[in-house]
């Protein structure tokens, strides 16, 4: 049996380092006359904290209750096609937006919730929209669609009161308030799936279709030193959290679900694309610049097939909704630079398609992830005529892509693959555990080609009725990664030793920290500014995390002396 590991978290409360401000924000009640400085004098809105130039490096922003775009209503009704041009479907308002702001080096901006009653809601464009913004960290914050409002028959189009085929005339006057005659079709209502299929259109270009539908969660663009920590994101009708035009992004232990359920541009739960270099600092990671870690994703897919402007036809097929998914990542300072994107650790299942999935895209490591039956589409949207075989880790296109360490269980029933590339150059597959249930497990030839030590079997998860993806002590998955590649800590902190396992979560890892009850420690000075001696027994310089009151890390600021 493999010996259980320990990790500590120790929570140091202090008064917070020197020259932090806390500012509180209540769009529901409170006032842009407060100060902002407490809870009871809350300011209404965090873009009259920004505007002023109140906010400093270092500053921490809480975020109190509900907080909306202006013309939210969650008891919005769609009345039918006389309703296409109502202005509540096409207003493309943000929640809460960001733009310019800007920490500093190790002096991040903290984004976060006030306490667990905090939500940010919407029915607009996003709910959270970043751009041209750096050093900010986001933590905590509960993002709410409206998935479960939205009648599915709103947004499908081949009904009377459907959205899905609405796009403005590109001479609209006034694009939030268009007239019923600037509102038009792309396919004309009633077309069947066999006449759409059949149909060739002509190509429009980019235009402007309904927002209501097709809500994001968070979406961020040209920024960098970004980290997207604890955040639970869900039941957006359209992407769940968007990154593009981005270095330095560090999206960790996220929660996405339920997402990109209404929209008809073909989306997914998590997507990075066009990823840049960006201009490292002396503690950057030398290699990664973008680093998706620990996230669990689940439960996205796309209820309506897409359509597209640009092109002349449409496929009335459900065929994207992924969990994690890389796009075009083919920048041409990306392709010749030396930096890549981490996808480790994460737990990815029932998604639509793939759990994991790179788009034309370079310099992409898969390492050490859980994907377990990523075909909801097939499995359970299409009982006949089931297509895709990329429902597992997959890539398609691009080059220099590693998959390691990763457990992939599909659903086999009709062929598709646990793991798939295709037109990918310089692919490295090595040391992976795949499985399928319902039928004969097919391997993909692209991979076969490559791969190194790839094992069958059952993993061995702990109970995938409550998708408890802990390994159980004969699992196969024990003791078999690369210790190359095998990150340190696995998707819940946890200390991996020196013989890791396979996929996300190391064997004899708890559902949180773990206790270590042979240790003894004292603290001193305490309350500390930026010094701290810890005197230990039994206990690792990494085994200790510092938090402030505000439960922000500060380990990384506190000079530490250990005396055993």
């Amino acid at each position: 049996m493999k010996p259980t590991l320990l990790l500590i978290i120790l929570s140091i409360l202090s008064s917070g380092i020197s020259g932090q401000n806390n500012w509180y924000v209540d769009y529901q009640n409170g006032s842009n006359n407060n100060s902002g400085t407490s809870h009871g004098s809350a300011v209404k809105t965090i873009n009259y904290l920004i505007d002023n130039h109140m906010i400093q490096p270092k500053d921490t922003v809480f975020i109190i209750g509900q907080y909306n775009n202006p013309s939210y209503n969650p008891n919005f009704v769609y009345n039918g096609n006389n309703d296409r041009n109502n202005p509540h479907i096409w207003h493309k308002e943000n929640s809460l937006q960001i733009s310019n702001l800007h920490g500093s080096y190790n002096q991040y901006i903290t984004i976060k919730a006030y306490d667990t009653n905090t939500v940010i809601k919407g029915d607009g464009a996003n709910l959270f929209r970043m751009l041209n913004c750096s050093y900010i960290r986001i933590e905590g914050l509960e993002l709410e669609g409206e998935v479960n409002h939205i009648q599915l028959s709103w947004a499908e189009g081949l009904i009377t009161d459907g959205m899905q085929f609405l796009y403005l005339d590109p001479n609209t006057v006034d694009p939030k308030h268009p007239s019923l005659n600037e509102v038009l079709f792309r396919v004309t209502v009633g077309t069947t799936i066999q006449q759409i299929a059949n149909t060739t259109y002509p190509i429009i270009g980019p235009v402007t279709r309904p927002s209501y539908i097709d809500t994001r969660g968070i979406y961020i663009s040209n920024s960098h030193h970004i980290d997207i920590v604890r955040n639970h994101i869900h039941h957006t009708p359209g992407n769940g959290f968007r990154v593009s035009n981005c270095s330095y992004v560090n999206i960790i232990a996220n929660d996405i679900h339920d997402c990109s359920r209404k929209s008809y541009s073909g989306t997914h739960a998590l997507v990075v694309t066009k990823s840049e270099p960006g201009t490292p600092n002396a503690t950057d990671d030398p290699v990664y610049t973008i680093k998706i870690l620990q996230n669990k994703v689940h439960n996205n897919y796309n209820e309506i097939f897409s359509w597209v402007g640009t092109k002349n036809h449409i496929t009335p097929r459900i065929d994207e909704g992924k969990g994690i998914s890389l796009q075009r990542n083919n920048l041409s300072s990306w392709i010749n630079g030396n930096q890549r994107i981490l996808v480790a650790n994460n737990v990815c299942y029932w998604n639509g398609f793939s759990g994991v999935h790179s788009n034309d895209g370079w310099h992409i490591d898969f390492i050490n992830n859980t994907c377990f039956m990523n075909s909801y589409t097939n499995s359970v949207t299409y009982t006949t005529d089931k297509r895709g075989n990329n429902i597992g880790i997959s890539a398609q296109g691009g080059g220099d892509i590693r998959m390691i360490n990763n457990i992939s269980q599909i659903d086999a029933g009709w062929g598709g693959y646990p793991l798939s590339a295709g037109n990918t150059q310089n692919l490295v597959v090595r040391n992976n555990l795949v499985y399928g249930v319902n039928g004969t497990l097919n391997y993909d030839g692209d991979i076969t080609a490559v791969e190194v030590n790839t094992w069958t079997g059952f993993p061995g998860f702990l109970d995938t009725t409550i998708y408890d993806f802990r390994l159980q002590p004969n699992s196969i998955a024990i003791g078999k990664a690369d210790t190359n590649y095998a990150p340190t800590t696995d998707y819940y902190g946890y200390a991996r030793d020196n013989q890791p396992d396979l996929g996300a979560i190391e064997y004899g890892s708890a559902n949180g920290i773990a206790e270590k009850e042979d240790f003894q420690f004292k603290i001193r000075p305490n309350p500390f500014e930026d010094h701290i001696v810890i005197d230990a027994q039994n206990i690792r310089p990494g085994d200790i995390h510092l938090f402030n009151i505000l439960g922000q890390e500060i380990t990384s600021e506190i000079n530490l002396k250990f005396e055993q």
